[in-house]
């Protein structure tokens, strides 16, 4: 998400993707809501630490660290972070070295689990939520993105309360990562199978601008006794 948010795709991974263990890399996770208040969501914060709590006692997690991230502020953050307090084993909370925070907090900083709780809930007055675009504002969205979406080194939990195609506009920054945390697994099995029938440089190098861009992009397309080298 972050190499195609800030960095053009440039990016190279040096860890091989066989070493992660848990799986799938992503997880969306849709909660309910009846609201907000100021800046805390508290049915999306109880699901965020129930799920951090749950994970912990679980054998694929053995060992792993955890952090919170706060998409909205840090208020949020505070209070996932008072209600593990409250009910996860001190034990448990001081080895799983829990961090609670905004994107800010956590800048130089990773942890094996990420849960990224993204605090709104839907107009009240129904249709999308104003525009958070990922340019403007010093691109003070598009920077805390980068940071949150890019903390995790195994699993990012992206936990919501939004219906991304109704509740939020196309070039939504909400909804990209929300998209992403759903379809990523999927998108790059898709994707590397459409690589595998690119037949030269010149191919690759147009296929990987388009996708970067934001197509989809289908290789060798058939039609009739000819193929179209990309649709």
């Amino acid at each position: 998400f972050s190499n195609e948010l800030s960095y053009a795709g440039k990016i190279k991974p040096l860890r091989d993707d066989s070493e992660v263990q848990r799986r799938p890399p992503t997880v969306v996770y849709a909660v309910k809501s009846f609201g907000k208040s100021g800046k805390v969501n508290e049915e999306e914060a109880t699901v965020v630490a129930s799920l951090l709590v749950a994970a912990s006692q679980q054998p694929e997690y053995k060992d792993a660290t955890f952090g919170v991230i706060s998409m909205l502020g840090v208020d949020q953050a505070l209070y996932v972070d008072m209600l593990l307090r409250r009910y996860m084993p001190p034990e448990d909370y001081i080895r799983g070295q829990v961090l609670c925070g905004d994107s800010a907090q956590f800048q130089g900083d990773e942890r094996d689990v990420m849960f990224l709780s993204m605090v709104d809930v839907p107009s009240d007055k129904g249709g999308p939520l104003s525009l958070r675009a990922e340019e403007g504002h010093d691109d003070m969205f598009k920077k805390r993105y980068n940071v949150a979406a890019s903390r995790a080194r195994d699993q990012m939990w992206v936990v919501h309360s939004l219906d991304p195609d109704v509740d939020l506009k196309q070039d939504d920054i909400r909804r990209r990562l929300i998209l992403h945390a759903r379809d990523q697994h999927l998108y790059n099995q898709a994707r590397r199978e459409q690589e595998q029938k690119i037949e030269s440089e010149f191919e690759r190098q147009v296929f990987e601008r388009l996708v970067q861009t934001g197509y989809r992009v289908k290789t060798q397309w058939l039609v009739g006794a000819y193929r179209i080298d990309m649709v």
